[in-house]
């Protein structure tokens, strides 16, 4: 009777054990967030495991990499995966011990022997864990800065105005806008919008250029936009629910339905002030991390920070932070907030205690 009982006992231990691990939030059915914090001292990142289709979060009690911001002369960091950061620096060492990392591996990689001292890249691109890409914005063209531990390359893409830039495949992708003249109507009183073609310039690895119009009809009012840069992600440009791929012979912006009412839903789930059009300056970034799609940015108003996951197109689940304000230094009054997490439907699950980030950022896929 007490085999009976005692295996009848470890039966539904194991049972209750199964039921635990499949409702937590674990790495394998998470997107993994780098909330990004910055102070006058140091820049840090703290980790949180996001399970979309549960909306369930764990953040999180300790950074998870840490630096001076006035020591390391840190230029950019490329995630590869939540656990494991590459670090460019102008520093002439590949060992930081300014750098504190709990439970992240880092690789710090050089640029002192191939960056001049004169040239700064600002405009930080595209990241891979061997390069950087820089985008120089000038009048008459753009300069593409491929940098490495050894050498720095630079092309000129003269074809428009600077809109993105991704790599995929040991290639280049330069999305450009090239503004069409002013024509006055001739028989409306009302002029239309101003129009641009949108090109791609594909800089092959053996230093050739291939420019590809895509569109010659597209509203030229975003060329305005500060800071513009159309997100790169899995061999797509993603403006807003229009996609680019940039393997395609002949590539064409393509209407992504299912993903414009996945930020359809994400508009009408809360009661927040929705923006004007004039607030409206950035378009979402993107990133692929395993099955997911993930949008970051503002797109619903000017107090919230959407996180959305997408699988196979559709929503999968949403988190917003809210309050939320893009000045920076993050005002007294929101450097704590919430994070709200919604199913697909736009139903509210969970709400989460947080320090406003700076940044959100999705590592890609190791």
């Amino acid at each position: 009777m007490m085999k009976r009982s005692f295996g009848l006992l470890a039966c539904l231990l194991t049972v209750a054990i199964s039921i635990l691990g499949c409702t937590g939030t674990t790495s394998q059915n998470a997107v993994p967030l780098l909330l990004e914090y910055n102070n006058e001292e140091q820049t840090s990142y703290v980790k949180a495991l996001w399970a979309p289709e549960k909306g369930t979060m764990e953040i999180g009690k300790e950074p998870v990499l840490s630096y001076p911001n006035n020591a390391a002369q840190i230029i950019a960091l490329h995630w590869e995966g939540p656990d494991s950061v590459t670090v460019f620096t102008r520093e002439a060492t590949t060992s930081l011990p300014q750098i504190q990392a709990n439970g992240v591996k880092v690789n710090v990689v050089s640029l002192s022997n191939s960056l001049p001292i004169y040239y700064d890249p600002t405009m930080i691109a595209y990241t891979t864990n061997e390069a950087i890409y820089a985008a120089g914005v000038g009048a008459a063209a753009t300069t593409i800065s491929k940098i490495t531990a050894s050498d720095m390359q630079q092309y000129q893409a003269d074809n428009g105005t600077f809109l993105g830039l991704g790599v995929m495949d040991g290639n280049i992708y330069v999305l450009l806008g090239k503004q069409h003249p002013y024509v006055p109507p001739q028989t409306a009183t009302i002029p239309g919008p101003a129009t641009m073609s949108i090109i791609l310039d594909i800089l092959n690895p053996d230093g050739s250029m291939t420019a590809k119009t895509v569109t010659d009809n597209y509203n030229a009012s975003i060329l305005t936009l500060p800071e513009l840069h159309i997100p790169f992600a899995d061999g797509c440009f993603y403006l807003n629910n229009l996609r680019l791929d940039v393997t395609s012979k002949e590539p064409k912006l393509v209407e992504v339905t299912s993903i414009a009412k996945g930020l359809e839903t994400v508009a009408t789930a809360t009661k927040l002030e929705p923006f004007t059009f004039y607030e409206e300056t950035t378009f979402p970034s993107y990133s692929k991390y395993k099955d997911y799609l993930v949008a970051v940015g503002q797109t619903v108003g000017p107090d919230e920070l959407t996180i959305a996951a997408f699988k196979n197109d559709e929503l999968a689940g949403f988190a917003l932070i809210t309050p939320y304000s893009r000045l920076r230094p993050i005002p007294e009054d929101v450097k704590t907030t919430r994070m709200y997490t919604y199913n697909s439907h736009g139903e509210q699950l969970n709400s989460y205690a947080i320090n406003t980030a700076d940044r959100v950022m999705i590592p890609v896929t190791p």
